[in-house]
């Protein structure tokens, strides 16, 4: 069983509701979904208290912030060493805006963020200066079609897709 139930009809749509604005009053997502101001409250706490919404952030350009290049590393660990756990490490580099333990030929993937070319090659150095890190390949990004996409609720086996129809 998962650890969060699938959403009933409503529950889910207020959650595609609030990813697309974390901001919208009660009465909105309420008249949105055919319930009152205080149930879509009651619904929206429930969705938090259970896990399933875990906060509301702004969506920041990382370009205003001055981190125009977007790179991709992956990591291997030295060998004998696949057991420990490097992510305290790399939680410690600023730049590092996300961190994956991965299957495959790499152990780690990450999601870098720097000033440019040069600050690129610095935050590199750092990392392939980690204990225990072995190898590291990285992919410069060029441009992005979309990011940070809203996720649609998961659909119960044989439950048709609404955009399908």
């Amino acid at each position: 069983m998962p650890e969060h139930p699938i959403l009933d009809r409503i529950d889910a749509r207020l959650v595609e509701l609030l990813q697309a604005d974390g901001r919208r009053p009660y009465a909105e997502l309420g008249a949105e979904v055919g319930i009152s101001g205080p149930s879509a409250h009651e619904r929206v706490k429930k969705l938090e208290a259970r896990g399933v919404i875990r906060g509301y952030a702004a969506i920041v350009d990382p370009t205003a912030l001055g981190y125009g290049v977007l790179a991709y590393t992956w990591l291997t660990q030295a060998p004998g060493t696949k057991a420990d756990d490097l992510t305290t490490e790399f939680a410690r580099i600023p730049e590092v805006e996300a961190c994956h333990h991965i299957s495959g030929e790499a152990d780690y993937l990450l999601k870098v963020r720097a000033h440019d070319t040069r600050d690129l090659e610095r935050i590199l150095h750092r990392l392939q200066t980690t204990p225990h890190v072995f190898t590291t390949e990285t992919d410069v990004v060029f441009s992005s079609a979309f990011e940070r996409r809203p996720l649609r609720p998961a659909r119960r086996p044989g439950q048709p897709d609404p955009d399908e129809a």
